[in-house]
C-alpha cells in the first residue's frame, strides 16, 4: 500500500486538492484505493447539541474527477448530495458497516459532538465518491490525478439541534482539515506476466472504461 500526498498541503475551503499518481515500475488497483483523512471539529460558540450529519465527509468536498493521462473520465459535483442519494438507494447491510469508519451513520444515530475541539481520522473509499470504480475493477497503468475541491461551507456536514430557539442560531463550529492521503494498493507482477503487460501497453490498444456516471439534477430556485 503506498501513501501519497497532495501536490498542495492546503485544505481549506474552496481549495483544489491534486493527487498525482505516476508509477513506472507498478500496477495500481485504484479501485481498491483509501482516502485518509485527519482533521478537527471546534465549536466556536454556543452549547447547544451538535450532531455530523450522515455522510459528513462526503459533504466535505463540492466536486470530484479523475483523470488517467490527461484524459478526465469522471467529474462528480455536489460530492455529498450526489454519494448519499445513491448510498440510500443501492447500500446493503455489508456495504453500511464497512462504512462506518467513512462517516455514513445512517440507519445508526449520528455522532454527537459533546466537547468544544474533537479530532477524527477517517478512511473514505474512492469509490464512495467515483463511480468508475465500482464498476471498473481492474488494475491500471500510467499517470492519474485525484483532484477534489473543497467545499466553500463546511455547514451541511453538521446539524445543530434547533430546538434550542435562538441559542442555535449562535452556534458556530469550525471543521478543520490537517491533512490527507491516498492509500493506493500496488501490485508488482512477476518478470514474464509484466513482459506481457508491457507488450499490450506498447501495443497502444485502446481499452473500453464502460461505467454508469452520475448526473446531479437540481431546479434553479435550489442552486
Amino acid at each position: 500500500m503506498a501513501d501519497l500526498l497532495p501536490v498542495c498541503q492546503s485544505f481549506r475551503n474552496n481549495d483544489v486538492i491534486e493527487i498525482n499518481i505516476n508509477q513506472s515500475d507498478a500496477y495500481d488497483a485504484l479501485y481498491d484505493s483509501l482516502l485518509f483523512i485527519t482533521g478537527k471539529v471546534e465549536r466556536i460558540k454556543g452549547d447547544v447539541r451538535v450532531t455530523f450529519v450522515n455522510n459528513a465527509r462526503g459533504f466535505m468536498f463540492q466536486s470530484a474527477t479523475h483523470e488517467q493521462n490527461g484524459k478526465e473520465l469522471e467529474a462528480v459535483r455536489e460530492v455529498g448530495i450526489v454519494s448519499t442519494v445513491r448510498g440510500y438507494l443501492t447500500y446493503i447491510d455489508e456495504d453500511i458497516k464497512h462504512l462506518a469508519i467513512s462517516g455514513w451513520t445512517y440507519p445508526n444515530s449520528f455522532g454527537i459532538i459533546q466537547t468544544t475541539s474533537l479530532t477524527f481520522n477517517i478512511l473514505l473509499s474512492i469509490k464512495h465518491f467515483l463511480n468508475i470504480f465500482n464498476d471498473y475493477q481492474c488494475i491500471s497503468y500510467g499517470k492519474h490525478t485525484i483532484r477534489l475541491v473543497r467545499a466553500g461551507d463546511d455547514s451541511n456536514c453538521f446539524k445543530i439541534d434547533e430546538t434550542a430557539g435562538t441559542v442555535a442560531s449562535k452556534t458556530e463550529v469550525r471543521l478543520n482539515i490537517e491533512n490527507i492521503e491516498l492509500k493506493v494498493k500496488r501490485i508488482f507482477p512477476h518478470d514474464q506476466i509484466k513482459l506481457q503487460l508491457l507488450k499490450a501497453i506498447q501495443a497502444d490498444t485502446p481499452i473500453l472504461i464502460p461505467f454508469r456516471k452520475w448526473k446531479l439534477h437540481m431546479l434553479p430556485a435550489f442552486t
